[in-house]
């Protein structure tokens, strides 16, 4: 508990402000007995000024709806992120409170039990399984944040506290329509639920293993082949631990085969020349060691897989297959000063969460007595994850690494004891906790949540003696990873964004590139230290033998984990790949490899360099477009097919579609308006040639255990395995089965052939005419993360791999910087389902490539400003606020509040004034 912020005991009972005025009226007798529970107490709030002047705090809102606030003569960062969570709350509160309540597992309670992919009993399970055992982010926060970094988060919680109570004050404006469907009201926030918000998500993105597909592929594969030494063969094969050659982004490797460069519309090639360019800075390329080690795989192998994938696919929305349990990324370049056009740093960054309405980000500006940063986060973050400060940009991506470790678990049960599990000879007692969801539609649920020494137990198998426990790296360091994020967003230089980075143990990469030039990449997060442990980490641990303690761990935070400042090649990318030459693969990083997605930002690059000398901010955005569209694995392989053509003896059919393919741009790119209608005959040919050239190659040396090794070897961030069995004599790995007998072009000409023979009975005409329809993003409101985060939707728009949002920065002493954010900054929608003009203003912007100014100057943001609103907190009494002059749509938008400023009154007391300010008013407007 944080006595001083006000607001919110540790258990969640709320004070008195958390009672709505509709309820206040029904209060009377327990307003009255309630005088003599506790004396009246006064708790200053976090951002109270020293000097107990008031402070206001002034949101103004831009022509795209993006709030800018201001509070330039406070005496402390507080109060902007007071008008920050008041200003993200007016525009997304009901995203807010879906975010909360997957954070607590509270889905049920108000949105019902659902059904079918929609089952929130089962969903609020496993959020809450998410963070089981753990102290509560109370605690955490008090022991990981600084007393500032708290009062922030506080003022954050406030702020989105003072917009519900304004619209319960109102009756102008009413609550978001998702709230009158579900039929109730949201309460008001605490420290803890503002806090969950990015627990809930951020746990997400680090919290998602493949151990246990690991497992499922060697079980399956020594029941093919009858040994368990040649099923670890073919296992690394698909999961190799370490590839000398993939691309990273520190140093680029120096052995294996280096992907050439390939224009989008040519098969031209010219290989990269990774030289040493600019100011070389510090480089921290530390190892972890190649994966080795014993081996655990759970009995029923296939069956714990996939139960554990069906317990993600609760909280996850669109997986591919139940053997991908994730589907997510994001990319990111920093370019060092010394190689630009114009002598200043650039930075692009692209987090890839999906295209929902509204949209999972959420755009601000941030603008205090010391700092001003702007950009967009997540919904409901209180800070800023992707733009700039006055003195660099920043960016994130997903680090996919090594963040949990899987233990099988040798359990006993009993009737009348309590059950237990054996660890080094001994037994245990599992420890219990009974757990209860509310369910709007039906009655309660009542459920165990079981732990051992390792963690929370996610499979409970009695039958077969046996659970499967998970430790989590970041268990109980959440608010170190929060703390990182809101210190990094001030940052004055690339030490200063180091240190604040390196706090963070969720499994995360982040960037820099500042106004002097430099540029930096940290790689972030725990990993068992291969030095450390006895097991091969790509599989289950035996939980009856081992265990990880804080001492097993490589950490960020003590400069174990890989990083670089102005590293050699001048640039640093990122897709969610490597971060060092020396850094071994972890659970969902297995497709680390010579053949990665990255490696075309890397091609991009330095092919403008080979030319130009230099990269320029437009280029940036070229290379955005670029990876949107073209189809890395045509890059990589359709010459090789087209060569196997050349030699081969086609029919008429066949000559045809290989003149498609050739013609073919190697985009995938729909013909219609904003790249809708239909893609390419040449596309639609590749795209049903390459699954078969997979299965060509390795259906028959893994028989039935196939369908589980596809995960791996056609996974869409690259086919690692494919590469070193086309291109062998280059490769830094040896394949260990002879997947092709004798040339490989046989497999390549078989898959084509195959493909045109059924692409022939699917459609008529010449192959020419061959045109699948070009795939469409739905803009639903199904987040990536499982949450319906909204009502109605903004339509729909052509499937790209880009990012959610895209922003592109420069800073100098002449700055630029460019954002786009779709379908709109504004998620209100409000009972009679009407929506502001910000709601999906961004979305044409997005589909042409198009980018509006990521506004930061104050006279940028004063030019563009179309409403101004102000929140003034009175030291000692009721607000003196100044209201907008119009809403967006046109009504006045009434900020009144009853709650006090600056001190605030709680106890029976104020739970009665409260209620007299409120029927003062009532009569007032009566």
């Amino acid at each position: 508990m944080f006595p001083s912020y006000g607001g919110v005991t540790d258990n969640g009972q709320h004070h008195w402000h958390d009672v709505s005025r509709r309820s206040l009226l029904k209060a009377g007798s327990a307003v009255a007995g309630a005088a003599g529970i506790n004396a009246v107490a006064q708790t200053e709030l976090a951002y109270a000024g020293s000097d107990d002047q008031p402070t206001t705090v002034t949101i103004k809102r831009d022509e795209y709806g993006v709030p800018h606030i201001y509070a330039r003569d406070a005496d402390s960062r507080a109060p902007v992120f007071y008008g920050f969570g008041y200003a993200t709350a007016k525009d997304r509160l009901y995203q807010l409170e879906l975010y909360k309540r997957y954070y607590r597992g509270t889905v049920a309670e108000v949105i019902g039990s659902g059904d079918g992919d929609d089952d929130w009993i089962q969903f609020d399970k496993e959020a809450r399984r998410n963070t089981a055992g753990e102290p509560s982010l109370d605690e955490q926060a008090e022991k990981q944040m600084t007393a500032d970094q708290r009062q922030i988060l506080q003022a954050f919680t406030d702020g989105i506290n003072r917009y519900i109570r304004s619209v319960r004050n109102s009756d102008d404006r009413d609550f978001h329509k998702g709230f009158h469907e579900n039929d109730f009201e949201p309460e008001e926030f605490s420290f803890s639920d503002a806090a969950g918000m990015f627990v809930a998500t951020m746990s997400y993105f680090s919290g998602t293993q493949l151990e246990t597909l690991g497992a499922a592929l060697v079980d399956a594969l020594e029941e093919e082949t009858g040994s368990r030494e040649r099923a670890m063969e073919l296992f690394r094969d698909c999961n190799w631990g370490d590839d000398p050659g993939a691309p990273t982004s520190t140093v680029q490797p120096e052995v294996g085969y280096q992907p050439p460069y390939v224009e989008a519309n040519s098969v031209s090639e010219s290989a990269p020349t990774y030289e040493s360019r600019g100011t070389t800075g510090e480089l921290n390329d530390s190892t972890n060691k190649v994966t080795g080690g014993l081996t655990t795989t759970p009995a029923n192998a296939r069956t714990v897989h996939e139960t554990e994938m069906g317990r993600i696919q609760t909280l996850a929305s669109g997986l591919d297959s139940l053997g991908l349990a994730m589907k997510y990324g994001s990319n990111a370049l920093a370019v060092q000063g010394d190689i630009t056009e114009s002598g200043d740093a650039l930075l692009f960054g692209g987090p890839q969460m999906g295209f929902n309405t509204p949209s999972v980000m959420y755009e601000a500006g941030l603008h205090g007595p010391d700092f001003d940063v702007t950009g967009s986060t997540v919904a409901g973050y209180p800070f800023i994850m992707f733009g700039h400060n006055q003195n660099g940009a920043f960016t994130s991506t997903a680090g996919l690494d090594n963040s949990i470790q899987t233990f099988v678990e040798s359990i006993t049960t009993t009737e009348d004891g309590p059950d237990t599990y054996t660890f080094q000879g001994e037994e245990y007692e599992i420890e219990t906790e009974e757990q209860t969801i509310a369910v709007k539609d039906g009655d309660d649920v009542t459920y165990t949540e079981r732990f051992t020494r390792h963690g929370v137990i996610t499979t409970w198998d009695p039958e077969n003696d046996q659970a499967i426990a998970q430790t989590r790296a970041y268990a109980g360091k959440h608010m170190r990873c929060l703390r990182a994020y809101l210190e990094s967003q001030f940052a004055g230089d690339v030490e200063e964004f180091k240190e604040a980075a390196q706090q963070c143990d969720y499994s995360l990469n982040f960037f820099w590139a500042g106004k002097s030039g430099d540029i930096g990449y940290f790689h972030l997060g725990r990993y068992p230290d291969a030095e450390s442990v006895d097991w091969d980490t790509r599989l289950p641990a035996d939980g009856t033998k081992y265990e990880l303690t804080d001492d097993d761990y490589l950490r960020a935070a003590d400069g174990d984990v890989p990083y670089a400042i102005n590293p050699e090649p001048g640039y640093t990318a990122n897709w969610n790949n490597k971060p060092a030459p020396d850094w071994n693969s972890g659970d969902l990083s297995y497709f680390w490899s010579t053949h990665h997605r990255v490696q075309r930002i890397i091609n991009l690059v330095e092919h403008s360099l080979e030319e130009t000398g230099t990269i320029d901010y437009e280029r940036l955005k070229e290379i955005i477009y670029d990876i949107s569209f073209a189809d890395r694995r045509a890059l990589r392989y359709k010459p090789h097919l087209l060569s196997a053509l050349d030699d081969a003896d086609l029919d008429e059919t066949e000559q045809q579609a290989k003149a498609a393919l050739e013609s073919w741009e190697n985009y995938r790119q729909g013909d219609g308006e904003d790249f809708t209608g239909k893609y390419t005959a040449g596309f639609t040919i590749w795209d049903a040639t390459f699954p078969k050239l997979i299965d060509e190659v390795f259906r028959d040396e893994f028989g039935h255990a196939y369908d589980l090794a596809k995960n791996f070897l056609n996974y869409r961030y690259g086919q690692g395995t494919l590469m070193r069995v086309l291109h062998r004599d280059e490769a830094a790995l040896e394949p260990n089965a002879e997947y092709v007998d004798g040339d490989p072009d046989d497999e390549l000409v078989a898959a084509f052939r195959s493909a045109v023979s059924e692409l022939s009975e699917t459609y008529d005409g010449d192959p020419s005419s061959w045109r699948m329809d070009a795939r469409i993003a739905d803009l639903n409101n199904m987040a990536l993360f499982g949450m319906p985060i909204g009502v109605s939707d903004a339509g729909d728009m052509p499937w790209v791999d880009r990012g959610t949002e895209n922003h592109i920065v420069r800073l100098s002493d002449d700055p630029k910087a460019e954002n786009v954010l779709p379908p709109g900054n504004d998620g209100y929608v409000a009972p009679d389902g009407t929506t502001g003009k910000h709601y999906d203003d961004q979305l044409q912007l997005f589909i042409d490539f198009e980018y509006k100014q990521l506004l930061f100057a104050d006279e940028d943001v004063d030019a563009a400003t179309e409403s101004t609103q102000e929140l003034t907190r009175q030291p000692d009494g009721a607000p003196a606020d100044a209201p907008d002059n119009r809403s967006d749509d046109g009504t006045p938008d009434d900020t009144t509040d009853s709650t006090p400023g600056f001190t605030a009154l709680t106890g029976a007391g104020a739970v009665l004034g409260s209620a007299l300010v409120w029927l003062r008013r009532q009569t007032d407007e009566d």
